[in-house]
């Protein structure tokens, strides 16, 4: 049966199983791979490690690392690949349309023609999509990861722009501690402690709490614009001053310290990824967060003084001050 998963879990369509059987990808437009039509073909898609193999570092690598081979071993897929050359194109011009949306479920085309599955793509032939999950979602314990690492450790942080990486944090991060050397027990090739069903817009589905600060292409910001008023600041993170202090990383938790401080929980819960999207990581009050920007040797000390009369608060607070 394991042998039987690693067939079909590279491959970008849901397609017929046999080359002789019924097509169900369509002869004009490519379809990502699903797990849930290939689990209705009894493919026993719980065995990731077939497909989804760990390299010498701890690294998971991409499935298209194994190459071709696990969809051409038992057979289920051999006929696309035999017709995806100029003569079956036109002997058989309705089986290579069908080919080609299958092979360009997992790779970009060249004028509408995929690569011949003989040859080494190119740079860039396989889909930037194709590496984004449509069926799973990634849980862990936020909380206790906060406690045994740094913020920035997970979350990088590019050096030029201060933006965030996109493809971080992500199994590279992880492996820098689930590796067996490390954490033996825990390592990159249990992949269903991590990843598991629902999909990820069905799992994180609810929005947080607004609150009362405003930043930059924020719902706050947008209706202030909206109402023609004049412009104000607002906040973004990526500043050398909100990303950096004293030649040192800011760590997340400075400012959202909820997520590695229990005690200011109250009510709310901030143990998993689904609580972080849940609930405000943005405290609405003159607690912490004024401390943060406002310290002694913090760039907003004037701004934040209500108390003093260059008090800026409109830096940061939307409709509630700016109106």
């Amino acid at each position: 049966m394991k042998r039987a998963a690693s067939i079909v879990l590279l491959v970008a369509v849901a397609v017929a199983i046999s080359g002789d059987g019924p097509a169900a990808a369509s002869a004009t437009a490519a379809s990502h791979f699903s797990h849930r039509d290939h689990a209705g073909r009894k493919v026993a898609i719980a065995a990731c490690e077939t497909c989804h193999a760990i390299d010498a570092k701890a690294q998971v690598v991409a499935p298209a690392a194994l190459g071709h081979s696990p969809c051409l071993s038992a057979g289920c897929h051999v006929t696309y690949f035999l017709a995806t050359g100029a003569a079956a194109k036109k002997a058989d011009p309705a089986a290579y349309a069908r080919a080609t949306a299958f092979c360009l479920g997992c790779h970009d085309s060249q004028d509408g023609v995929p690569p011949a599955p003989w040859s080494k793509p190119t740079t860039g032939m396989a889909l930037a999509s194709f590496q984004y999950e449509r069926e799973y979602h990634v849980e862990m314990n936020h909380f206790e990861h906060a406690l045994r690492a740094e913020c920035r450790t997970c979350h990088i942080v590019d050096d030029r722009s201060f933006a965030l990486v996109k493809s971080a944090p992500g199994h590279a991060q992880c492996a820098g501690c689930h590796n067996p050397a490390k954490f033996p027990q825990f390592t990159m090739a249990s992949c269903g402690l991590c990843h598991d069903k629902p999909a990820r817009a069905e799992y994180f589905e609810g929005t947080r709490p607004k609150v009362d600060v405003r930043a930059c292409d924020s719902e706050g910001q947008a209706a202030f614009a909206a109402r023609g008023k004049r412009a104000l600041g607002c906040f973004r993170h990526e500043r050398a001053e909100h990303r950096t202090a004293d030649g040192a990383p800011v760590q997340c938790a400075a400012c959202h310290y909820m997520i590695g401080d229990k005690s200011k929980w109250g009510r709310r819960r901030y143990q998993t990824l689904h609580d972080l999207h849940t609930e405000a990581v943005i405290d609405n009050s003159q607690d912490r967060e004024h401390k943060s920007c406002g310290r002694s040797t913090a760039c907003h000390k004037v701004d934040v003084d209500a108390a003093r009369a260059g008090a800026k608060c409109t830096l940061c607070h939307a409709e509630k001050s700016a109106f």
